[in-house]
């Protein structure tokens, strides 16, 4: 696997650090084989069609241009991949076949963001942190989160929210197994109490029963989580 120099030179950088030209926003080697780069979104559909070259059926621009977007950033990072080889999986995972790496894809709205692994299985998802997913967190915290989340002030709950929501995303998109229960098969036993960090979670699922590790960090309106052994 050859990944662009952008993420090859800086291997000892802080995980809070910036890139100071575009279009990468944001940029963490997590560890020395597995990374992540996030793209906040401000071009036209026009500047990403310019550089990917696929037929996409997605009427709605903003979600076009998303799915282009991070294609686009995972081009950046890979240049020696052939982008159009990618293909998705029944459970919505994205893989080229014979390749030899791992990769991940998460989009919202105003940012596309990729995490690649040379050795492992990897997820990453990256969540807007807004009022709605306080509706449906019932659905995805297990009943020990919920506990410790009732000691935060609101504010803070609303942003614990997002974590638990983007890490069980991620947890399941490296896990890839079907029959999954948010809130009963993935428990996060600690809260993100840091602008970035790592964290332990775990899956209990049939007769799995295993540590991953959480990579995160806080935007000014979003989480983006990145899960790995």
């Amino acid at each position: 696997m050859d990944l662009c120099l952008f993420l090859r030179a800086p291997i000892g950088l802080q995980s809070n650090s910036k890139l100071f030209f575009m279009p990468f926003f944001y940029q963490q080697n997590i560890n020395q084989t597995t990374h992540l780069a996030i793209w906040a979104i401000e071009e036209p559909l026009s500047f990403f069609e310019q550089d990917v070259k696929m037929v996409v059926d997605i009427q709605n621009e903003e979600r076009k241009i998303q799915h282009l977007a991070v294609r686009l950033l995972f081009k950046l990072m890979m240049p020696d991949v052939d982008i159009s080889q990618i293909v998705v999986a029944e459970n919505g995972k994205p893989w080229i076949p014979g390749s030899d790496f791992h990769f991940s894809f998460s989009h919202c709205k105003g940012y596309a963001a990729v995490a690649v692994s040379e050795t492992h299985p990897i997820g990453i998802d990256i969540e807007l942190i807004q009022d709605r997913i306080a509706k449906v967190a019932h659905k995805f915290l297990h009943k020990e989160e919920k506990v410790l989340i009732d000691t935060l002030v609101p504010e803070l709950q609303l942003k614990q929210m997002a974590f638990n929501w983007a890490a069980k995303e991620a947890m399941y998109k490296m896990y890839e197994k079907n029959g999954i229960d948010f809130s009963e098969h993935f428990n996060i036993p600690t809260l993100a109490s840091a602008a970035f960090g790592n964290l332990p979670a775990l899956i209990q699922h049939k007769e799995v029963n295993k540590q991953v590790n959480l990579s995160y960090n806080f935007g000014a309106d979003f989480v983006c989580v990145t899960c790995y052994h």
